[in-house]
């Protein structure tokens, strides 16, 4: 009879175990399904609202370690503070810009003035892979040749009747757009000074307040998390870069720099990759019996999958807890959802439903610690 009690217990505690685990589960999907619908809304609607205050709050996050050395050495303004650093940070951008795109520029002239010799060389090619198809397929000579030269004909029609003249039709309406985001440009520079000057102000009248506290929390985890994967994505981007530049230094071409950025920029895109460049050229290379440039640009893309299998989770995967595989899928889900925009968005969005989930654990963690101790002061 003894046991069979005991039995009767141990399972009736299993069992209320068991309830109280679906039910924290159960909680924890109905939790994690508010704060999704919640994000996607927030994207969706009122994120196209706030985006250049949101811009202008980064900047002046970015620029507040000069404003304030400038207030508390030389006690200027942070007004003027804020605006002398915001021009400068923006001067050095834009000197940087200036000079990148310099070089990029007079690479891309270079280009356009080989371009004949290129098209020539690639005319030839072409011809000697259209004799070789019209040898292989039985074919009377100069079929396949006829066939692409007509291909490329209604190419050039369709870019004649359709994109040129859609192009300039929308002139107008770029030009628009331009003014406006030029308008857009000052209220970020003016946003970001008046946030600087009222930041200070706004933290000590709201510093007690509950919703500052669960504000402040969340967006601490999300700057933190997102301030690391940016900055993450970033230097691959770069080291990438100067990858891809060297090698193509190494093998003599003209285009380095105007290349590497290239390529290091679809490196950055999910599924494309640098690959998509270097592989079918170093194959080409290889077959024109360039063996050495060949090699060269298959140690480069080799370098390039290791910095970002190596780089990539040792500085994202700490920091954010992210695992790569569900990196891919929410870009994947932001694609989706928001068109090229999602590439960002989607991991942007899932490390805020992490750094919101995190935050809400961490309250009723210490909501339950605070009452363990209210009822240990009510016994004694």
């Amino acid at each position: 009879m003894n046991s069979l009690f005991i039995s009767k217990i141990y399972l009736g505690v299993i069992r209320v175990k068991f309830l109280e685990g679906m039910g924290e589960r159960t909680g924890f999907f109905i939790k994690l399904a508010i704060i999704t619908l919640g994000v996607y809304l927030g994207f969706r609607f009122i994120l196209p609202l706030i985006l250049p205050f949101i811009i202008a709050y980064l900047l002046a996050w970015i620029v507040r370690p000069t404003t304030e050395l400038l207030y508390r050495r030389a006690k200027i303004p942070r007004t003027i503070g804020g605006s002398i650093s915001v021009l400068l940070l923006i001067s050095i951008v834009v000197l940087s810009l200036f000079y990148l795109g310099n070089i990029l520029i007079r690479q891309f002239i270079s280009f356009a003035r080989s371009l004949p010799v290129y098209l020539s060389i690639l005319t030839a090619k072409l011809d000697y892979i259209c004799s070789n198809c019209d040898e292989i397929f039985g074919l009377s000579s100069g079929s396949v040749r006829a066939l692409m030269d007509d291909n490329i004909r209604n190419v050039v029609n369709k870019v004649k009747t359709d994109i040129i003249p859609g192009m300039t039709a929308r002139t107008f309406g770029l030009t628009v757009k331009i003014v406006g985001l030029i308008g857009i440009f000052l209220i970020i520079l003016i946003s970001a000074v008046l946030i600087i000057k009222e930041a200070p102000e706004l933290q000590k009248k709201y510093k007690n307040s509950d919703l500052y506290n669960d504000l402040n929390s969340v967006t601490v985890k999300l700057a933190d998390a997102g301030v690391a994967y940016l900055r993450a994505q970033l230097l691959i981007m770069i080291l990438v870069a100067v990858c891809c530049v060297t090698g193509l230094v190494v093998i003599r071409n003209e285009y380095a720099l105007l290349l590497g950025i290239f390529i290091a920029i679809l490196d950055a895109l999910p599924i494309i990759g640098s690959g998509m460049i270097l592989i079918p050229w170093s194959i080409i290379m290889l077959i024109n019996g360039n063996i050495f440039a060949a090699a060269i640009l298959i140690t480069v893309y080799l370098l390039c999958q290791i910095i970002r299998e190596i780089v990539e989770p040792k500085l994202i995967g700490n920091r954010i807890g992210i695992r790569p595989l569900y990196t891919l899928m929410s870009m994947y889900v932001g694609l989706k959802l928001f068109g090229i925009a999602g590439f960002i968005l989607g991991p942007v969005g899932l490390i805020i439903i992490i750094a919101i989930i995190k935050s809400l654990n961490e309250k009723k963690e210490n909501d339950q610690s605070l009452n363990a101790l209210d009822k240990g002061l009510e016994l004694e």
